[in-house]
C-alpha cells in the first residue's frame, strides 16, 4: 500500500467510524449500531497489523535480496580471480 492509499484508507475509515459513533450516540439502545462500531473498531485493528505485518516483510525481503546480491557479487569477484 503506497502513501496515497494508506491516506485514503484512513481518512475514509475515520468518516465511517465518526458517523457511526454519532449514530450510536443518537440511538444508544440500537443494538446494531453498537455492533457496528464493534465491528469496525476490530476491523480498523486487524487492518492495521496487517499493514504492519506486510510492512515488516517486505523490509525483511528487501535486506535479504540486498544481502543475497552482494554475496553474488562477492561470488564474481572470486570467479574473475581464478579466470584465464
Amino acid at each position: 500500500m503506497d502513501l496515497l492509499q494508506k491516506q485514503s484508507y484512513g481518512l475514509w475509515y475515520s468518516f465511517l467510524i465518526e458517523k457511526l459513533i454519532d449514530w450510536q450516540e443518537a440511538k444508544p439502545n440500537n443494538k446494531d449500531l453498537k455492533n457496528c462500531v464493534k465491528a469496525i473498531t476490530e476491523i480498523g485493528i486487524l487492518s492495521s497489523q496487517l499493514i504492519t505485518e506486510v510492512d515488516v516483510l517486505t523490509k525483511k525481503v528487501d535486506l535479504i535480496r540486498n544481502e543475497k546480491n552482494k554475496e553474488i557479487q562477492k561470488l564474481r569477484q572470486e570467479l574473475k580471480q581464478y579466470e584465464i
